[in-house]
This record gives structure tokens, sequence and C-alpha cells, in this order.
């Protein structure tokens, strides 16, 4: 048609022709979308705690590389590669960022665009394996629409850069067997070589690559072709070796054998941090078998983890019909790299009990891999549904548009993504199941959202680790960093990461972040003079409630007791008497009530800060902690710094009106008859319970150890730490199970339900024995 103006035709012919061009060029366009999105975004993530040690790895190289004093690199750094770290400080450097907050954005912004480059590299490979744009585009979807990978791209440069390398060293890989040539070749080993210097385990894909080209040189039709492959083969190897070599100078004066403690040091990391995993705290060091296939279930899109077990049961499949097929440059064989590239680095981990923490982050480049064979499997769907291929692909559009709907509203924390496999309808049930937010990135929003809050005047801030708030605030502007200051010792404002069903519930959070129907983090006010009166109100009458009677104690703070908790007031408040760590130690009746690590202090260590228990009325500082349930005999508490008491008060609890009477009974029951032993004391057994009498008795009697060993008569009826002295040791002090009435000490010691053959009793001073007594036992068991 016509227009009165102008011919509407050549106009409408470009437009096809970008239409086309754009099609094309699909995955190019939206990798070019989703950068535009994390230009808007970059600037939500909170800072990794490994990001100033990840910086420090490329300045401390950099000086090596200029200086060549190896004392220049830390133990720990000299094996880590630098060769992205070192991209990331040139950034830095070429544009002269001083200001934290920007070098940190620069990290982010280029860490981010290295992972869209991956994702662009992702669609590339499968649109030249199976000529499909629909199916480019859906690989690029399960690549980039990862919830926990999205996010770590931008604050993660020590895992995400590997497992970006990686997707792109696979298509290198590909691309060499595809076109067989010098130059492919090269270009493939110089991508195996910088993986490589990005983290040492890239070496398994040279190992894959060589031994794959030995086994095509071993198949080669004639000599010329072998001695093509061979040729190929070596300049592999040599470029790798060349560009590993480049790009991480700690090599430079002893390659092999640095190359070699490099290795073992990651296959047996020294350091030990303690795991969340399935509801139980495991060490690093000690992680079972199902962690990294567990962590991986549970965190991926469902989507991609449906497929890629298609494509791994097609491959299987296949391979078994076809095993010839696996020792030629065939799809098939590629797909088997690529199983071998998910399941071989996991065994490996299992055998050699690699440490493993912080989830599974440093497994993150078994993503690459898998995705490729996701889309392996998502092929075979269309192809073996393909009346119904446009059905399937909706069905993947459909499944990845959930995804990003769930990124959207969680937003920033998708690196607290977990799927339908993982507790989510109960209060808490993510938080007592799996480590959630282990490099404390939600410190991040805490901050914006008390500047948004409070937007004038200084805050103080403290959090349940302050190192880490103290990087965060290097991602705020000048202006933020200048009103916050992290004080751990008189806050106004304490943050409370990942607390889950143990977090403290002293005072009321001023407001809480969930994800999961689980609390990420929450704020608490200190300071009462900042909330409203509804707030301040259960806080003044306990402070009211807790004065109107006189304190067990004076000190720098007066001690109120009650039959539930121990409050600490200081009026008027002074800051520096606040900063001081108290120590807190209760001694229950029954030390067999204290769990098995204090049974040999004899008491339980409630030590606190004053930021995790106390809020600041505006005339008092008021801390409170909760007491155990269990009966109590002393309390001894006070304020400790640099290894020194600054004061402390000892409390002695009498026992309880039922506790005394029950002494007195068993001391009128047990006076007609005769003692097993007349010593120091008078002890008497029965089947229950041996029992120390004294009358006369003073203070100083009772103040020794008092000795109680069980000698079963079955061995095995001890317990498993005790079994190799040959009895149970119950000793005990006469304060934790005795009473002094009428000039009568009495200390009564349950014994055992099993079988008894002797007992030895008696009393120690300072390591030494006062008096002991051996009394044989003939008890029904």
């Amino acid at each position: 048609m016509r227009s009165f103006f102008f011919d509407p035709a050549p106009l409408l012919a470009v437009l096809r022709t970008i239409g086309k061009r754009l099609a094309f060029h699909s995955a190019l366009v939206a990798c070019a979308a989703l950068a535009l999105v994390g230009g808007l975004v970059v600037d939500d993530y909170g800072s990794s705690a490994d990001t100033v040690v990840q910086r420090q790895i490329a300045i401390n190289t950099l000086a090596y590389m200029q200086q060549g004093n190896p004392d220049t690199l830390h133990n720990n750094e000299r094996y880590y590669g630098p060769a992205f770290e070192l991209v990331l400080l040139a950034g830095e450097r070429l544009l002269g960022l001083q200001d934290s907050r920007r070098i940190h954005l620069l990290r982010h912004g280029l860490t981010h665009l290295f992972f869209l480059g991956a994702g662009w590299g992702c669609a590339w490979l499968t649109f030249r394996r199976y000529g499909s744009r629909g199916l480019a585009l859906c690989a690029l979807g399960l690549f980039l629409l990862h919830p926990r990978l999205y996010a770590h791209s931008f604050f993660n440069s020590k895992d995400l850069p590997f497992l970006s390398m990686f997707m792109l060293t696979l298509c290198l890989a590909h691309r060499a067997w595809r076109r067989n040539t010098l130059g492919a070749f090269a270009l493939c080993g110089a991508g195996v070589g910088i993986l490589t210097s990005i983290r040492v385990l890239g070496a398994m894909l040279f190992v894959a690559v060589l031994g794959l080209r030995a086994l095509d040189a071993l198949r080669a039709a004639d000599g010329p072709a072998r001695r093509h492959v061979l040729r190929t083969g070596v300049l592999f190897a040599a470029a790798s070796a060349l560009a590993m070599y480049a790009t991480w100078p700690y090599l430079w004066a002893d390659p092999f054998s640095r190359l070699a403690e490099a290795f073992r040091f990651m296959a047996h990391h020294h350091q030990t941090i303690s795991n969340l995993f399935r509801g139980q705290y495991l060490g690093s060091q000690a992680v079972p078998p199902a962690y990294i296939p567990v962590w991986f279930a549970v965190t991926a899109p469902p989507g991609a983890l449906l497929f890629g077990l298609l494509g791994a049961l097609a491959w299987l499949r296949r391979g078994l019909a076809r095993p010839r097929a696996l020792g030629r440059n065939t799809p098939l064989r590629f797909e088997g790299l690529l199983a071998a590239c998910v399941l071989l680095p996991v065994l490996a981990v299992i055998l050699l009990g690699s440490t493993l923490y912080n989830g599974w982050r440093q497994m993150y480049f078994l993503y690459a891999p898998f995705c490729l064979l996701a889309t392996a499997g998502l092929h075979a769907a269309a192809a073996a549904l393909a009346p119904y291929r446009q059905w399937v692909y909706g069905l993947v559009g459909l499944g990845l548009g959930t995804t990003a709907a769930a990124m959207l509203v969680f937003h920033p924390h998708q690196y607290d993504y977990f799927n339908f496999l993982t507790p989510r309808a109960t209060p808490e049930g993510l938080a007592t199941q799996y480590t959630r937010d282990y490099w404390e990135i939600a410190l991040r929003e805490a901050l914006d959202e008390l500047r948004r809050r409070y937007p004038a005047g200084p805050l103080r801030v403290s959090a349940s680790s302050n190192p880490p708030l103290r990087k965060t605030l290097a991602l705020l502007p000048a202006a933020a960093r200048s009103r916050i200051a992290v004080d751990a010792a008189y806050a106004d404002f304490h943050i409370q990461l990942t607390p889950g069903a143990n977090r403290h519930a002293v005072y009321a959070p001023s407001f809480t972040r969930r994800v999961y129907n689980s609390v990420l983090f929450d704020v608490a006010a200190l300071n009462l003079a900042l909330v409203d009166a509804a707030a301040a109100a259960p806080y003044r009458a306990h402070y009211r409630a807790a004065t109107a009677h006189a304190p067990v104690a004076r000190a720098r703070f007066d001690i109120y007791l009650d039959a539930r908790a121990v409050t600490y007031v200081q009026a008027p408040c002074r800051p520096a008497d606040a900063q001081p760590r108290f120590f807190l130690h209760v001694t229950p009746v029954d030390p067999r009530r204290l769990p098995p690590p204090a049974r040999a202090a004899g008491f339980a260590n409630l030590d606190f800060a004053f930021y995790r228990r106390g809020v600041r009325l505006a005339e008092a500082c008021l801390a409170t902690v909760p007491l155990p349930a269990y009966a109590l005999r002393r309390i001894s508490t006070g304020q400790w710094a640099h290894n020194r008491i600054l004061w402390r008060a000892d409390i002695a609890l009498p026992p309880s009106p039922a506790a005394q009477l029950r002494y007195r009974a068993a001391y009128e029951a047990l006076a007609p008859t005769a003692p097993a032993v007349r010593a120091v004391f008078d002890v008497y057994v029965t089947a229950e319970a041996a029992t120390y009498v004294k009358t006369p008795c003073q203070a100083a009697d009772t103040a020794p150890k008092f000795v109680l060993h069980v000698f079963p008569v079955r061995p095995d009826n001890l317990p498993a730490e005790r079994q190799a002295h040959g009895f149970d040791n119950l000793d005990f002090q006469f304060d934790w199970q005795g009473a002094h009435f009428d000039g009568t000490c009495l200390a009564q010691a349950p014994l055992p339900a099993y079988a008894i053959q002797r007992l030895r009793v008696g009393q120690f001073r300072a390591g030494a024995p006062l008096w002991l007594e051996e009394i044989e036992i003939a008890l029904d068991s």
C-alpha cells in the first residue's frame, strides 16, 4: 500500500531485515538487555566476606610481579590463581578509582558482565550443536536464570568467574573439535590455561582434552591424520601451559612443585567452618557424601534439574545403544565429556574427603556442563514430542518465567533461593535446615533500611559479625558512611543475621526481613529513645518490676534475680561501662543437666555482650539473660576485658524448701542404719544413691571436691568415653547437691541404674586425696 507522503515498502524491508538479524542474534540481544538490568541493580547487593581478601590477592600478586619477592604473597593467597582478580585490579587502576564504593561497584559490574558473556557462550554452543534459535534462548535462560548464581555473579569474584570461564572453555573445546585446526586447539588450550589460573581444578579439562585427543590419534584413519591430531594435541598442551604460566605469577620460579602445592592445598583446605546441612552442624572437613548432590538438588531451578536429568538419561541410553560412538568425535562423546565434568569432580571430593563449606559454592562450576546437559535433555524431549514441540518450549518458557518472578520477589536475596524440595511451609523451616546467608550479604539491605527509617543524625550499629558490617559500609555513599559507625559495645541498633529458631528473643525487632517464611535478618533498636512508646513499654515495665526490690548484688551493674532471668541495671548509664564483655556462669544442682562439653567445667557458660542482651532507656541501661530451666546452686557473673576481671559477683542460691525437706527426710531415714564407710564423712549406700553425712560440720569440711567412682558389674554399661577407665566418674562439689542443717552436712549423689560391683568415695583438694575408701557392693541388677 502506497502512502500519500512516501512509499513504506523500503522501510518495511529494512525493518524485516533488522528483525531477522535480531532473531539470529537473539541471545546477544537478551544478554544486552540483561546487562542493562544488571546496571540498574548492581548497587542493590552487599559485599562478600572474601571481597577484600580477593582484591588483596591481586594487589600482592602485582607486587610480586614487580619485586619478585615471594613474601608479598601470603600462604593462602599464593595458591589462588589471580587471573580474573588481576583483570579487576587493572580496570580499577585504569579508571583511577580511589573511593571504596566505586571500586566495589566496578568489581561487581565486571564479574556480572563476565557471567553474561558465559551465558551467551552457552546459547552459542547450543545453536551450533542443534541449529535452533529457540533452543539457544532456552539454554541462555537456564544458565542465567539460576537465582543463586545470578546473585553471586555480582559479589562473588571467587567462584563465579571460574564457572563463567568453565562454560567458555567448553565452548572453545567444542569449537576445536568441530574445526579440527591448529589454531582452534591452540585457542582452546589458552582457555584451559586461564581457567586453571583462576582455580587449579581447571586442570581436569586439560587432562580430559588431552585424553580425548590421544583417543583420536589411536583411531586416526592414516598416518597424516594421526600426525595432525598429535600436532594439535601438543599445541593445545603448550598453549595451555603457557597461558597458565603467564597469568599465574607464583608459578614463575618453580612451576611444577608450586602447582603440586596448589593441588594439595585445594584438596585439603586447612580452614574449618561449621556447615548447617539437613538440620545438623557439620565440620567443613567431615561432610557426608551426599553434601554436594543434595545442595545442588535443593538450590537448582526445577526445570533445569528435570531437563538435566533427562539429558543424562538420554545420553546414557544412546551410549549403551552405540558404545563405539563414545570413542569417536561425535555429539555423543561431547555429552559424555559434559557428564564426566559433572560426576567426576563430585566423586573426587567424596573420595578425597575434601574440605567443603558455604553451601556448594566451591562447586558452582558444575552447573556449566549440567546446563548443557539440560539443553540436550530439552532437545531430546522436543524431538520425542515433535508434534507438540511448541508446547514443550512454552512450558520451558513458563518455568523460566516462574523462576524470574521468584527472583524479582526476593530481590536482592536470590542467593537464598531454595526450590520446592526444601521445608518452607513452617516458620524457620529453612533456617534450621541449611546454611543461608553465610557471606552476610543481607547487611546491605539492613543498612539501607536503617538509613531510610532514620534519615538524620548519626547511627551506631552492631551486627552478629562486625567485620563484614565494616566491609558493607564501603559500598555506601560517602555521606552515608560518615553517619554510620560500627559500635559493638554501645550500638543504637543490632542486626542479627539468619537468626533462625535460636535467635535471641530478648528484644523485639524493629523490622524483619523474611525469605520463604524464614527470618533472613532482623534489626533491633537497642536505644529505646529512637522507638515509639509502644515498643519501649515492655522494657520500661520490666525495669520497674526488676528494681521494685533490692538487688542480690551491687557492682558496676546492680544485679536482680528471679526464677527466670538475671537482670543487670545501671542508672545513670555510662557507655564505657557497657563495653566490656559480661561473663555469666551458672552451676546447676545436678551437674548431669549440663551438656557434655560443659560437665568438666561444672557450669554453663552464658557469657554475652551488652549489645546482644541489652537495651538503653533514657534513665538506665538494662540487660536481661534468661536462665536455664533446671535448678541452680550458684551464679557467678561480672565483666572482663583484656583477660582481666573488672568486677565479679558470686551469688549462692539456697536449696529450695522442697530440697531442704528431701535432705532432712534422707538423713532421718539413714540415721538408724550403719554407714558403709566411717571416715571424715560417713557414707551410706542404697540402691538409689550414695549419701555423705558429717556431724558436727563446718563450711571448710564441704569445700573439697567429693569423689564418687562407680565400678559396674558389666563394663559395657559405662559411657563410651569412660570404658577405657573402667569406672564412671560422678565427682561433685558439695554446693551442687548438698545442704547444711542443724550442724549436719549431708550430700546425696544418685547412683546409676545398672548393677554396681564397687564404689570409691572420698574427697580431693588441689589434686591430692584427703581421704579415699573402697566399698564393695552386692546389689541386685
